[in-house]
């Protein structure tokens, strides 16, 4: 089995003349090239491309230029996560609801920028939130390199981040102009520790801002498992097609009040902008946010339960179970790490 990290990973010349298992970690679109790097390796293979099986263990759906190749999906990444949070033995209070929404944004990216100037274009307010940039300044011409489109090029010329910069840390971060490196300091002690009561406990609602802006796919990270512990309503900013896979897995995303049909939306921009544009009724508003939370506890509660019981660990069994067995000897042992009871 071939293993490479996606996020950094180059194409090199690399030739496969025979069928090949590559495994994916991490997020793999090249955001500065736009493209998928793994897709150079693929066609460029002497075999046919399509008898090759490439496992993904962060991207959970792909509906982008990789549709035609022979992909798998293995939630192992948000699996061990969860498992990292169930042994965190966190305490939920959510009787203390005392904002509208809440943000976390560490590592710069397009929508995480966005989203700061669409705050101070809707002219939201009373949020909680973790903003880790020693420098806050957006950079704006790298925005407008990446839209044509004449409404959201105003939205980026005349709003101005408002948002001032946290500095939510235990002490061996290191911090940079825009994020701070957590080094070996899980993310489930982050949010215990760190986050649990200033960012998320306090907010009726999520703005989640998981790693993807151009690509069409589906990738979720701690940052939803922190608005999940957290109680939140969960709003993805730039995402693609989130709350349908985690509605798939049983999750609630309460589409009775939410309108998440930004989800699919072609261009990036358009997610990010109708994330918060099409649920201002909620980010505007914060007694019905705060009634909503307080009336449907027990739904936020089972979603918790789902967590628990990590239904990431039981995707990824099924599957396990539904492969051939030469690629169920390869990934059995990623699972090594896994209780008898997540199994």
């Amino acid at each position: 089995m071939i293993e490479f990290v996606g996020s950094s990973y180059q194409y090199q010349g690399e030739i496969l003349d025979q069928p090949e298992i590559i495994y994916i970690q991490d997020h793999h679109y090249n955001e500065e090239s736009q493209h998928f790097p793994v897709q150079q390796l693929l066609e460029n293979s002497t075999c046919d491309p399509i008898l090759h099986t490439v496992i993904f263990d962060h991207v959970l759906r792909h509906d982008d230029q990789l549709t035609n190749y022979n992909l798998i999906f293995f939630p192992k990444f948000l699996a061990w996560e969860t498992q990292n949070f169930l042994q965190q033995n966190i305490t939920v209070d959510w009787t203390q609801k005392s904002t509208t929404f809440n943000f976390m944004i560490n590592k710069p990216r397009l929508h995480r920028s966005f989203l700061l100037l669409l705050i101070d274009h809707f002219k939201l307010a009373n949020f909680s939130y973790s903003f880790a940039w020693r420098d806050s300044t957006v950079e704006k011409n790298h925005m407008l390199m990446h839209t044509y489109n004449l409404h959201y090029r105003a939205i980026i010329e005349q709003s101005c981040n408002t948002v001032v910069s946290t500095n939510y840390v235990f002490g061996p971060e290191k911090a940079m102009d825009r994020g701070v490196r957590n080094g070996n300091i899980p993310n489930a002690q982050t949010y215990d520790g760190l986050l649990k009561h200033p960012v998320f406990e306090p907010a009726c609602v999520s703005l989640i801002t998981e790693p993807v802006f151009f690509e069409r796919e589906t990738i979720v990270t701690e940052k939803t498992l922190m608005a999940m512990y957290g109680g939140t309503i969960p709003i993805w900013v730039g995402g693609w097609r989130i709350a349908d896979y985690l509605r798939d897995l049983g999750f609630d995303v309460f589409d009775d009040v939410v309108d998440h049909s930004y989800q699919d939306l072609l261009d990036p921009w358009d997610r990010c902008y109708y994330a918060v544009e099409r649920n201002l009724h909620l980010l505007q508003n914060f007694d019905a946010a705060q009634k909503f939370v307080y009336s449907n506890k027990h739904r936020f509660e089972e979603n918790l339960k789902l967590l628990k019981n990590n239904i990431f660990a039981t995707r990824c069994h099924s599957v396990i179970d539904s492969l051939p067995e030469k690629i169920k000897k390869e990934l059995i042992p990623k699972l090594s790490w896994l209780t008898h009871n997540d199994k």
